[in-house]
């Protein structure tokens, strides 16, 4: 592929997308959050506090929400930029016939 044609794509999936962010986007940011809820896994194990612990074991559970929510925004994210890579090869497999 092109630079040029790689730019096209890369411009049609930002608009179909919109203001939302592109899976590798989507990916860093289910990341920072799985390395977060792995550092309070183990402060976790380390708090002998109840008080402690049940704030901990709070926070891991909207951790928990909030990456699978990315997940599967990351997996439609995906659909979306295939779809329109898809489409893209497609039109140029057309226009070569």
């Amino acid at each position: 592929m092109q630079e040029s044609e790689q730019s096209e794509e890369e411009a049609l999936i930002a608009e179909a997308l919109g203001d939302n962010p592109n899976a590798s986007q989507l990916r860093l940011m289910r990341a920072a959050l799985e390395e977060r809820r792995n550092r309070f896994r183990e402060e976790l194990k380390r708090t002998t506090s109840d008080s402690d612990r049940a704030a901990i074991a709070s926070k891991l559970k909207t951790l928990d929400t909030q990456i699978d929510a990315l997940l599967q925004e990351e997996g439609i994210t995906e659909f979306v930029e295939t779809s329109v890579r898809v489409t893209l090869s497609k039109a140029a497999l057309d226009d070569e016939e």
